[in-house]
């Protein structure tokens, strides 16, 4: 029996593109299966009309999901005796050999599941671990490949009959979504001061807007690390952080609730600040208004970012205010990852702590990013960029890892004709920090399976 075999690389994993296939497939009819293996994605089709290939071949790279993106397509003809008995078209089980494909950056919670978030006829109404394929956590909570829950910071939590439903249907935005997750079977928040639990899940919400309104600091758990959060109204607020944080002078990010609350933005600034990215993107002080004078004091721009994930959304929903939002680490140290840490090392910075259970296993700090006059200046490359791989228009002939420099440490591997790139890092001097740029290398080498 003669079949097609088509070969695609790229960002296919991990980001609804077997689903996408499978629908597409359906659609014009054609016969066969897809999965994911080490390679990227194979597709495979038993003696496919021209036209209806032609059709779908056009589809697949003119209507990715999202996140996806292809890098590379072969196609060839193969023999497939087995294929007579094969009729309509399914999804085969991924084969974990290495890997030869992409990683995907986390993402931004997508129009669909801020949707889902604010609908109260929606299960997940005011959930805040809600994603799918399109969105949420990937780089933050990988612990190993291939990109399975198993081997994610989601294993501790078992899908609830419906959760499972929706992560086997191939017709469903969360097939596959390997952090899909709900109120009954998912991870939660709670509020909590340096001694006991004050409220959870939707009071811990509605308690921690009422603290910051009322001009208190609260360490908030995010992504890629907790962030130092306070009312950006409020001047006298604004110096308490400062001086805890022996930062007198240096600026303050903010995050507001949505576009509404910035004026006279460019179009590349929209994007940026929209993107699934969701970085900091500086601005001109003008486009910020209603926001104390000390936030970025002696400077003409300002870090602005939107929420990046549902827990920011509801939060900065019920605030109805600018946020700074600055990573809750002590002077010297690396921001901190774990719940005990947060309590114990921002002792002196925060009055209340909102924590969840879901580990952050890969620390990833907010991505700092500015229009300039001959493009995009990127000042720090983290979360929602890493680990994009930058492709180059040499080719390597061999392995390189490059690290550097001591106060903005990220390292690179080179490979043939692609640069991995880290998320920053930060000042080596300290031993955690230096602890961390280890483990990160001895994950990225593992991930690329790079031996330099």
């Amino acid at each position: 029996m003669q079949g097609i075999e088509l070969r695609i690389k790229g960002k296919v994993q991990g980001v609804g593109f077997r689903p996408f296939v499978w629908l597409l497939a359906n659609q014009y009819g054609l016969n066969g299966d897809v999965n994911n293996d080490g390679q990227g994605v194979l597709i495979r089709f038993v003696s496919p009309p021209a036209d209806a290939l032609e059709q779908f071949l056009s589809d697949l790279q003119n209507k990715l999901p999202p996140l996806a993106q292809i890098t590379d397509i072969t196609q060839r003809a193969i023999d497939w005796p087995e294929a007579t008995a094969i009729t309509g078209f399914t999804i085969r089980e991924s084969e974990n050999n290495q890997m030869d494909t992409q990683i995907i950056p986390d993402a931004a919670t997508c129009p669909h599941c801020l949707a889902d978030l604010f609908d109260p006829n929606n299960r997940r109404y005011h959930y805040p671990f809600t994603n799918c394929t399109h969105c949420g956590p990937r780089f933050t909570i990988i612990k190993a490949i291939p990109y399975d829950r198993k081997n994610t910071a989601m294993s501790v939590f078992p899908l609830c009959p419906q959760c499972e439903r929706e992560y086997k249907d191939p017709a469903d935005r969360r097939f596959h979504a390997q952090p899909n997750a709900c109120s009954v079977c998912g991870p939660h928040i709670w509020l909590q001061d340096r001694e006991q639990t004050l409220a959870t899940h939707e009071t811990a919400l509605k308690q921690t807007a009422l603290l910051l309104q009322q001009g208190h600091i609260v360490a908030v758990k995010g992504l890629g690390g907790f962030h130092l959060a306070c009312d950006a109204n409020n001047r006298k607020t604004v110096d308490l952080l400062r001086q805890r944080k022996h930062r007198p002078t240096k600026p303050l990010a903010i995050m507001v609730p949505d576009l509404q609350f910035l004026q006279d933005l460019a179009p590349q600034e929209t994007e940026l600040l929209t993107s699934s990215a969701a970085p900091i993107v500086l601005l001109a002080k003008h486009k910020v208004p209603n926001i104390a004078d000390n936030i970025a004091p002696h400077l003409q721009e300002i870090g602005v970012m939107l929420p990046s994930n549902p827990l920011q959304h509801l939060l900065l929903r019920t605030v109805n205010r600018p946020l700074v939002m600055t990573s809750a680490n002590a002077s010297g140290q690396p921001p901190v990852l774990k719940n005990e840490y947060a309590v114990e090392q921002l002792n002196d910075l925060a009055d209340f702590y909102l924590c969840h259970n879901r580990d952050i296993l890969q620390r990833a700090d907010d991505s700092l990013v500015r229009v300039a006059f001959d493009g995009l200046e990127t000042l720090r490359r983290a979360r929602g960029y890493v680990p994009d791989e930058i492709p180059l228009e040499t080719q390597s002939t061999k392995n390189v890892l490059a690290l550097g420099s001591d106060l903005k440490n990220t390292f690179c591997l080179l490979r043939h004709n692609k640069a991995v790139l880290s998320q920053h890092i930060g000042d080596t001097a300290n031993e955690q920090v230096r602890s961390q740029l280890s483990e990160n290398l001895e994950l990225f080498q593992n991930i690329y399976q790079f031996k330099p």
